[in-house]
């Protein structure tokens, strides 16, 4: 027998256009979108607020935190997978891709000590084992992170390479002297404080990191990029910061560009037809942690596709929501795009992403105060997960 569910009583966010209606649910997906409130005696009554797509965000270190609380700690897999996962769904994020480091993004003196690329394979593992015993909220991908200049990073993502949860890849290069440092002196000192460096060391590590960069970075890269598109899987560019580093991802196949740290990036990135992706905190601060480009100022000049929540989940919602306000003013359907049917279309989740009949019950239920959006409830596959 079939179960059926009707949610009625809020502001409808459609593709294009935002109608006060309900919302018919069959066997987890939608089956028809009406306008007005539904008389049905057992309909659930949202009593105001929005009803949105479920959010789908490509990109959160979040299962990171949650299984390395502080340096040195390796915290249980499941119990991190399973609490990550509340997060994510208490934030209105139905679709979550865990971004999962693989090779060193620090370079430290002790490669082994490098506990993000290690603890990759138990994540997994431990993502599988919550999904197989009902434990998951939210439903979960892998986003794999690929450090080029790792000279063991191909020899760690070819055993995942071909693992089910994978749909999104992105190559990055954290060698100092461009991208997200491309203060030399800066990053120099934050070395030496972070890791307890002599001066002599910080410049040693620095100069094989940089020479990493021009030699084995971009073979890994191609070979990465190979990897992937044999396999249909998208791939993201990172940290773009000039226009060259753009048109070396383009010839490259990459159809992403994630968190540009400059307008000239994403501009090139606009102009090549290259999807721009930038972080959702980025836009609740009103502007980078890290003295890179504005999301805000990008959104302005319409070179911004979609939100990712990068370090912290709630702020997917919250950006989006933020989009549709002064600076920016972006129509809230447009803004809601940027966390749901925008990321599904370019990972080709074809089943989700927008209020549609056929497509799955994937929702977001959120009311306003204070200015900011908070979410009631959420349904993922038409149950409710929160």
């Amino acid at each position: 027998m079939a179960t059926e569910s009707v949610v009625t009583g809020a502001k409808i966010v459609l593709p294009g256009e935002i109608v006060e209606g309900s919302v018919q649910i069959t066997d987890g997906l939608i089956t028809d979108v009406s306008p007005g409130k539904s008389k049905v005696p057992l309909a659930v009554n949202l009593n105001g607020g929005y009803l949105a797509p479920g959010l789908i965000d490509l990109h959160t270190d979040n299962l990171e935190k949650h299984a390395l609380p502080r340096p040195g700690v390796r915290w249980d897999a499941l119990s991190a997978t399973v609490t990550h996962d509340a997060v994510i769904a208490a934030a209105g994020i139905t679709t979550v891709f865990d971004s999962l480091c693989i090779g060193s993004t620090t370079r430290a003196i002790d490669q082994s000590s490098d506990e993000r690329s290690a603890i990759v394979p138990t994540l997994i593992e431990s993502i599988n084992a919550a999904k197989s015993r009902g434990l998951l909220r939210s439903e979960h991908f892998l986003h794999l992170r690929c450090e080029v200049t790792d000279t063991d990073v191909i020899q760690q993502f070819e055993p995942l390479a071909d693992n089910p949860l994978l749909r999104l890849i992105s190559v990055m290069d954290h060698a100092p002297g461009h991208r997200q440092s491309a203060d030399l002196d800066r990053f120099r000192e934050m070395q030496i404080a972070r890791y307890g460096w002599t001066a002599t060391d910080a410049d040693r590590h620095i100069e094989e990191w940089m020479d990493a960069s021009k030699t084995i970075g971009p073979q890994n890269q191609a070979q990465i990029v190979g990897l992937a598109r044999s396999r249909n899987i998208p791939v993201a560019s990172h940290d773009d910061e000039t226009a060259e580093h753009v048109h070396e991802a383009n010839r490259a196949g990459v159809k992403i560009s994630e968190f540009p740290t400059t307008h000239v990036a994403a501009a090139t990135a606009r102009n090549l037809g290259i999807q721009i992706v930038m972080g959702a905190p980025n836009v609740v601060r009103g502007g980078s942690h890290s003295g890179n480009v504005s999301a805000r100022e990008l959104a302005i000049a319409d070179h911004l596709d979609i939100l990712a929540s990068d370090y912290v989940p709630a702020s997917l919602l919250h950006a989006a929501f933020q989009l549709s306000r002064d600076p920016v003013s972006m129509p809230l359907w447009k803004a809601i795009a940027t966390v749901s049917s925008t990321p599904a279309d370019i990972c080709g989740l074809s089943d989700r992403g927008a209020i549609k009949a056929d497509l799955r019950a994937d929702l977001c239920h959120f009311i306003e105060i204070d200015n900011k959006p908070v979410v009631t409830r959420a349904w993922s596959n038409g149950r409710t997960v929160f």
